[in-house]
């Protein structure tokens, strides 16, 4: 940084997106602060600590302060603010010199990743500044032992993802001779994908297509949710194509560590707090306080001193805090109760051994309370595996390499479930080489959602559907079509930001 002169540091302008500008705004209230400058040294704090490189912010448009504000003076912590950002851009790209601009960008785009994390903390806790304090300090601040330790989720790390131009294809774009291509890793945006429509309307059909395209262009590992009938685990061609190991729930169980700390920042009482939340969501009524706490108490023993831990663990945990305090069994006991007649999950691999497999997992015949349990709580490990990955390469044009493909079918389930492990992996994880594929019914699947998913998707692709959600279809679509008149194996899709109607077969 010897070509930047301090001082022009101090007397620069640092910005961020407007969107990002708003929310932090509105957590000077939240927290009481008193300068714009507050909100934003904490949220670039919390995304640095992210490990990862941000990706670019949507827009310059938010609120600008000097940089001797952001970062106050060289005898009072602005050197630190410059070194921390110094460092990171160093980390994800040794050989760049970086340059006053350079250090504007890191701030734009940490500011902006960053409020939005905060943001999603600030929901976890429901706005309580004490839980709130306390989830920074014990959970977001927690740094590893060793640099040996923080190594664990990358020991099985791919180092040779193919960083290359990947073109998918739809099909034949209607009353034309042009065939509809999308490059699903292209520069400037989501290489996630939402297809939506009726039964029957081609939508699996064409998801499954992709996927393969996918596949043979990268041998990338794919994991597969069907979340509806199970159908797939039956579909030989498929399982041969993604050469799969197939898991039908709740007749085997996912072999996977579902409490593995991949990294020493994983510590038991996060490990435990999200387990607690998707256990929550799994239940059909919600629980109480005083049930949550006490889910907490009887299981930390637990998750402080083993390893390896069981569903059976679990219940065996329960019974015993329940017996001591002579709690009467409760919706929380009779859905462990539920539970324990299956495995659900056995700790037989770790999360970089499971995630570097191809899986076609299948809830055909699981109830919703084991389907909405285990789909949860592999979101949240694949979440956690991927913080921990380095960034996917890019080739000289910025195509990134893939690393994983997501794909769930029939999310309906998942997306009214709320749970922000989905939208973590929607938003955070596109620079580790992430794709994320969901197949819906409708676009009413989506309304109400805890962050809007579709502003995470590159390509939309919709068949036939009686939606109700017309606003949705309008700005994803980008203008008013008539999706229910749209024949068997046709779509409308955005390519090259314009609507297209599609003969996908």
């Amino acid at each position: 940084m010897s070509e930047i002169e301090t001082t022009k540091i101090w007397l620069a302008n640092f910005t961020t997106s407007a969107e990002a500008a708003k929310l932090s705004k509105e957590f000077l209230e939240y927290l009481g602060f008193s300068s714009n400058y507050q909100s934003a040294r904490l949220a670039i704090g919390r995304s640095l600590g992210e490990g990862s490189f941000s990706e670019t912010a949507p827009d310059a448009k938010g609120m600008s302060i000097k940089g001797n504000l952001l970062f106050d003076d060289e005898d009072k912590g602005g050197l630190l603010w410059l070194a921390l950002l110094v460092e990171n851009i160093h980390q994800h790209f040794p050989n760049k010199k970086i340059t006053l601009e350079d250090l504007q960008h890191a701030v734009r785009d940490h500011w902006h990743r960053g409020i939005y994390l905060l943001k999603q903390d600030w929901d976890e806790v429901e706005g309580d500044y004490s839980k709130f304090v306390e989830l920074l300090i014990t959970r977001r601040a927690a740094l590893p032992a060793t640099m040996e330790n923080q190594q664990i989720g990358k020991s099985f790390d791919k180092t040779f993802l193919d960083a290359k131009p990947i073109w998918l294809t739809l099909g034949q774009i209607k009353n034309s001779d042009e065939s509809a291509q999308w490059l699903i890793n292209g520069v400037g945006y989501s290489p996630n994908i939402a297809l939506m429509g009726q039964a029957g309307s081609g939508k699996t059909r064409t998801m499954l297509n992709l996927i393969q395209q996918v596949y043979k262009q990268t041998n990338v590992p794919v994991i597969l949710l069907d979340l509806g009938k199970g159908d797939l685990a039956n579909n030989a061609e498929l399982v041969k194509a993604l050469n799969a190991k197939v898991l039908q729930i709740p007749e085997q169980a996912i072999p996977l560590d579902m409490f593995k700390r991949t990294t020493e920042a994983d510590s038991a009482a996060h490990i435990l707090q999200g387990f607690r939340d998707s256990f929550e969501r799994s239940m059909q009524s919600k629980p109480g306080a005083k049930q949550l706490d006490a889910f907490r108490e009887a299981l930390k023993p637990l998750f402080q001193n083993q390893e390896e831990i069981t569903i059976q663990n679990i219940k065996s945990a329960l019974d015993r805090y329940y017996n001591e305090n002579k709690i009467k069994t409760d919706s929380v006991m009779a859905t462990i109760n539920d539970l324990i007649q299956f495995k659900l999950f056995e700790p037989v691999s770790s999360p970089p051994e499971f995630f570097n497999q191809n899986w076609i997992i299948t809830f055909g015949h699981a109830q919703e309370t084991t389907k909405k349990l285990a789909s949860c709580l592999l979101i949240d490990v694949l979440h956690n595996y991927m913080k921990c990955c380095q960034d996917a390469p890019t080739d000289n044009e910025g195509h990134r390499g893939l690393r994983l493909i997501l794909a769930i079918d029939e999310s309906k389930s998942l997306l009214a479930n709320r749970h922000p492990g989905l939208s973590n992996l929607l938003r955070l994880h596109r620079s580790k080489g992430l794709c994320v594929m969901l197949a819906s019914q409708s676009p009413d699947d989506y309304e109400g959602a805890a962050d809007d998913y579709l502003e995470q998707i590159g390509l939309p692709v919709c068949f036939r559907t009686n939606a109700n959600s017309t606003a949705i279809l309008t700005n994803m679509f980008k203008s008013k079509q008539n999706f229910s008149s749209l024949e068997s194996g046709e779509c409308f899709s955005v390519i090259d930001n314009q609507t297209r109607k599609i003969k996908v077969f």
